[in-house]
């Protein structure tokens, strides 16, 4: 027989060897826990094929944009003409820099767009890059034209950035008013239209906002040179610097 005091010294010592390894048992817990608590891989970021160690960010007025869709056509319903010398096109900002110092005046001139909206840009403004194996663009907020409110591609929905307008175009006249048939090409028409919005205005140096003096609803004449071309539904638009502007009426 094995002695009582024995007995007793097993005892202790198993309840003394449970009290060490029990919490280092409950903070390793089982494979499948300690898994759990490491989480996914952390997810990989690359410019231009080459590895990142985090995402980017913008600096100044720059926007970082992945572009929503090829160059002739859109997926939020946005069309172009093919010949067009500058097209326009959509995308959603992933980020934007917290805006730019005028170098004047000390001011801050803070971004004009954030991450999230959906904005329209021209072809020629900005920087092309591959991030995380997708088309991105950055551009400053000087070359973005507008965004979309509710990301809902529509002539109604577009709000010009800056001092820019967004008009829609009169229909080219096949005749004078007095019978005089026109040759292709001696009309105006497309120089002139019906603004449908307007931008808040053109900021200035000590960072206030200067309005446009041109409201929505009123016909403006502009250069023959100015602005993009663009093709939303309800017809043929242009979005246009207000400076640009010859008259209005």
């Amino acid at each position: 027989r094995v002695p009582a005091s024995q007995i007793r010294e097993n005892t202790m010592a198993g309840v003394a060897l449970a009290c060490v390894l029990g919490p280092v048992a409950y903070s390793l817990g089982s494979p499948t826990a300690a898994s759990a608590r490491r989480g996914a891989p952390a997810m990989q970021y690359s410019l231009n094929n080459y590895p990142l160690p985090g995402p980017l960010s913008p600096v100044y007025n720059q926007a970082l944009v992945k572009l929503s869709r090829s160059d002739e056509t859109t997926t939020g319903g946005l069309f172009l003409a093919a010949e067009e010398k500058e097209k326009p096109r959509e995308g959603v900002v992933v980020e934007a820099g917290p805006g730019r110092v005028h170098p004047d005046t000390g001011a801050t001139l803070p971004t004009a767009v954030k991450s999230g909206d959906l904005v329209l840009l021209g072809e020629f403004a900005g920087e092309k890059v591959d991030y995380n194996g997708a088309s991105h663009q950055f551009v400053s907020d000087d070359g973005i034209l507008g965004t979309f409110k509710g990301g809902v591609v529509q002539a109604d929905t577009f709000c010009p950035l800056r001092d820019r307008l967004l008009v829609r175009l009169a229909e080219a006249q096949s005749e004078t008013s007095s019978g005089i048939a026109l040759a292709t090409g001696d009309d105006e028409a497309a120089t002139q239209g019906e603004v449908v919005a307007a931008g808040p205005g053109r900021m200035t140096s000590a960072g206030e906002v200067v309005p446009v003096g041109i409201s929505a609803g009123e016909h403006v004449l502009f250069g023959k040179y100015a602005g993009a071309d663009v093709s939303l539904p309800g017809g043929k638009f242009k979005v246009v610097h207000a400076s640009d502007c010859l008259a209005k009426w």
